[in-house]
């Protein structure tokens, strides 16, 4: 395999590989290269942000920012008169891992001078219609559940696919359905049909037609809602917007169609399923179908044509028909961050994963996540940072609820008011704006308990243990303004190993790229306990061997050099030379969990043992 054929042919040219035969790169290194980092946490997750100042100046200054656009002293972006709002940020790891809050750490809410329905005093139980985040509830009940994801729909539906049938509903699995993969419609064709508005259609040139033409349930103004044979009668002659797998085309008639899927094989209803397996774990006490209890309400004062409180979603609640509160969604999002929304965490992790992506070079789909990459949340420390999010709406609500795995912290945003407003799309903005740097750095100002020097021994003074001499081995690491922990030096009796990292990298795996002498360590995520020591675990992180890729343009005549060469690299490179068994980028830190002290590093490829921190 040619995987093998460089290395064998390396040592079998070179024999034994004397230091002096290991050649330095002659490839031009690309001059923009600004390094590649992990994609996931670069430092440790932070803890007790509640302590945090950094964190507390940023909740006061957003909490005086709203303040004076509410009271008209700035401009809010809109009506403060007409909405209500209430928005928190959440952090699992502000207490002990014990702990049952629901981890807001930081809540704002402003209920609307003319909110003259439902509540008349917002607080984390007050209800708002969620949309499209009831989409999250849904796909976690389909994970939670027994059910194989691979199965066709048709395996529990078997009414959906006809002779004729224009979708070919028995290659559409349970997963394509929840991830945005089916390539059905949206929607049911009636969900969007307004009868009321065939005079407007006509004006703006549409053709008149007659009431045949429209489906035969769930047309505004026309008919009553579509019931399950109805809805399993109307997809059997759909017509398929795409081809599944082919790309993701969002969908909330899926999560219906799941749900169906979900009640046959249970027996039991949606809203069953979500109260024994979700609700009641969960002690989510203000979400379920709408519609919601009216004194909890947080009701827009919009005319009842316009208004969504008090809809009964019937068999669409799966996609969009949930109420939730601000304290329930705290909750969701507290379990999901501390990975014990399932009964196994990496179920967690293979949730918040991409399933497919969008045009947009910063967008990905999960399921049912809608994924924004941006690199510009943290001016003073740039790097790419994954919003897992998902946003909601329904008449006179908009909601948002985002979760940023790589320090463990969650946003959530209700609104209720004028359905044009871009009031959700305002706040979310500025509460993770205000939140997010201000939590980078706090992680940078906690992880400087493993910056600093490493050593035992030294050339000047060797040590030995009985009669063993102990060879001198030194590691300093610091943080910068780059990403990680940087190893500003790594020695072994007076040789520079990062320096021999660096040739015997560049000599074996030349293919690859140009090593990058800024060397950087990340957390792994891996932790074992030590044996007979109490709250000490050893931490695994890793070495990043970042390849610069060529400056093909300044190398070759060719045309087309440079468009292709910015590619990261750096994740294919991990583990990947050894010695003795060991691995060239392995670092395992000591910690005492509950002091948050780092007592020692242990470099294994260099039998270093524990270093203690000087």
């Amino acid at each position: 395999m040619k995987i093998f054929q460089v290395p064998i042919l390396v040592f079998t040219l070179a024999g034994v590989f004397a230091l002096e035969n290991l050649a330095d790169p002659t490839r031009i290194p690309l001059p923009s290269w600004s390094g590649c980092p992990i994609n996931g946490p670069l430092l440790p997750r932070p803890t007790h942000l509640d302590r945090s100042q950094t964190i507390l100046d940023a909740a006061k200054n957003l909490t005086e920012a709203l303040d004076s656009a509410m009271q008209k002293k700035s401009k809010a972006g809109f009506d403060v008169d007409n909405t209500s709002f209430s928005i928190a940020f959440i952090t699992p790891r502000q207490k002990n891992a014990s702990d049952k809050s629901n981890g807001i750490l930081w809540s704002y809410h402003h209920l609307g001078r003319k909110n003259f329905r439902g509540t008349e005093h917002l607080n984390e139980g007050s209800q708002y219609l969620i949309g499209s985040i009831s989409k999250v509830f849904s796909d976690l009940l389909l994970l939670k559940s027994d059910i194989h994801l691979d199965d066709p729909i048709t395996k529990y539906v078997p009414g959906l696919q006809k002779e004729r049938s224009p979708i070919q509903w028995s290659n559409i699995t349970l997963s394509a359905l929840s991830n945005h993969l089916a390539g059905i419609p949206s929607n049911l064709p009636s969900s969007f049909e307004y009868y009321f508005l065939r005079s407007v259609y006509q004006q703006l040139g549409f053709p008149s037609i007659a009431n045949e033409s429209y489906p035969d349930c769930g047309v505004g103004g026309l008919s009553k809602a579509c019931n399950k044979t109805q809805i399993i009668e109307m997809m059997s002659s759909a017509l398929p917007v795409r081809e599944p797998y082919t790309e993701p085309v969002y969908s909330s008639l899926s999560f219906e169609l799941f749900a169906l899927a979900l009640s046959q094989k249970t027996g039991k209803s949606y809203i069953q399923m979500l109260n024994e397996t979700i609700l009641g774990p969960l002690g989510l006490k203000n979400t379920g179908a709408s519609p919601g209890n009216d004194e909890r309400a947080v009701i827009p004062p919009l005319d009842e044509d316009s208004l969504g409180w008090g809809s009964d979603y019937g068999y669409a609640a799966p996609g969009g028909g949930l109420y939730s509160s601000l304290g329930d969604l705290a909750i969701l999002t507290t379990r999901i961050l501390d990975e014990t929304i399932f009964s196994d965490p990496q179920t967690t992790r293979k949730w918040l994963k991409p399933q497919s992506m969008t045009s947009g070079i910063n967008g990905l789909v999960g399921r049912p996540w809608e994924i924004q990459r941006t690199k510009d949340l943290i001016p003073e420390n740039p790097h790419t940072v994954d919003i897992y999010a998902k946003g909601g709406g329904a008449n006179g609500y908009v909601s948002q609820m985002s979760l940023v795995d790589e320090y463990g912290v969650g946003f959530v945003v209700l609104t209720a008011g004028p359905r044009e407003a871009a009031t959700a799309s305002i706040l979310n903005e500025a509460v993770i704006t205000s939140f997010i740097p201000a939590v980078d750095s706090e992680t940078r100002s906690q992880a400087l308990a493993y910056a600093g020097n490493f050593s035992v021994g030294s050339i000047q003074n060797p040590k030995k243990i009985g009669s063993k001499d102990i060879t001198p081995v030194g590691l300093s690491l610091s943080i910068n303004e780059g990403t990680g922990l940087k190893i500003d030096s790594l020695t072994r009796n007076g040789s520079d190993i990062l320096a021999g990292l660096g040739k015997l990298w560049n000599s074996l795996l030349p293919m690859t790229g140009i090593l990058n002498p800024d060397f950087r360590i990340y957390p792994t995520g891996i932790e074992t306990p030590v044996e007979g020591e109490d709250n000490m675990v050893f931490e695994d992180w890793r070495i990043n061997f970042d390849a610069i890729p060529a400056d093909n343009a300044a190398m070759s005549d060719l045309p087309g050099q440079g468009k292709l060469s910015n590619v990261c690299a750096s994740w294919q490179m991990e583990s990947w030379i050894y010695y003795g068994g060991e691995a060239l980028d392995r670092i395992v830190f000591k910690v005492d969990r509950e002091a948050g002290n780092v007592i020692g590093v242990n470099i294994p490829f260099l039998r270093t043992g524990l270093l203690p921190k000087a």
